[in-house]
């Protein structure tokens, strides 16, 4: 099988041994990874935060021409995800540009749903990185990842399926991290008064780490951990797999 990875700004920038590990864990179980140079960013920052369409479409188009010889395009980060898939219903203003973006998106998955739903590894195939055995860990729902794409089981079977690592669920793991984007720069105060209430629920669990599937989840998960002086780590769910 050959996909395509599309990394995203954050992991790009911010997280790329997240990159990295993604595409070490799909080659090591028989996935043909390819990583064009020429893509883009996803286009959520311009049309759905600025409404800048003109611009979105062109970065739609180079996402959509680089990627056309794939079978899927995997994405680790549930905002890239989402946006990827929405290019039909947002930017098509053709009906070329709705042929080819319905024909993008419906390749597009986000890595746990390919892995568990597409693959079907097996839990064998699930083994804990030396970092977190023996640890407890609890699981986050980015916004997008389950409000939009509908990704709620597969992470935790993926999680749950790791021997030597307790999963704990989280009360309302469903609720919003306080992120969102450029809410969070332009409302800091109040996106921290959200993630407090992520912070007691994540308390409450006694876990070790928190994972989720989600750069930007992260950022501001670890934010909020560091502010409130809690101990736990924040960790990308590829992180979690060896």
């Amino acid at each position: 099988m050959r996909v395509g990875y599309f990394i995203g700004c954050a992991t790009d920038f911010v997280f790329p041994h997240i990159g990295q590990m993604t595409i070490d864990f799909l080659t090591k179980h028989g996935v043909e990874v390819r990583v064009p140079k020429k893509q883009g960013c996803c286009g959520a920052p311009v049309w759905l935060g600025a409404g800048d369409f003109e611009t979105g479409r062109r970065l739609a188009d180079t996402n959509v021409k680089v990627f056309q010889e794939v079978d899927y395009v995997i994405a680790d980060c549930a905002t890239c995800t989402s946006a990827l898939k929405e290019y039909p219903k947002y930017l098509a203003n053709t009906p070329a540009r709705d042929d080819a973006y319905k024909a993008f998106a419906d390749k597009v998955r986000d890595l746990s749903d390919f892995l568990v739903n597409v693959l079907k590894l097996p839990e064998s195939a699930y083994e804990p990185s030396a970092e977190v055995k023996g640890k407890r860990v609890t699981w986050h729902d980015p916004c997008h990842a389950i409000r939009y794409l509908g990704i709620k089981e597969q992470p935790r079977h993926i999680l749950k399926s790791l021997p030597n690592l307790e999963f704990v669920e989280m009360v309302r793991a469903d609720r919003c991290c306080g992120m969102a984007g450029a809410f969070s720069l332009h409302y800091y105060d109040l996106s921290k008064k959200i993630a407090d209430k992520k912070a007691e629920t994540i308390k409450e669990t006694g876990a070790d780490i928190v994972a989720t599937a989600c750069p930007g989840c992260m950022i501001h998960l670890t934010d909020t951990l560091r502010r409130k002086k809690m101990p736990q780590k924040v960790m990308n769910i590829i992180e979690l797999l060896r």
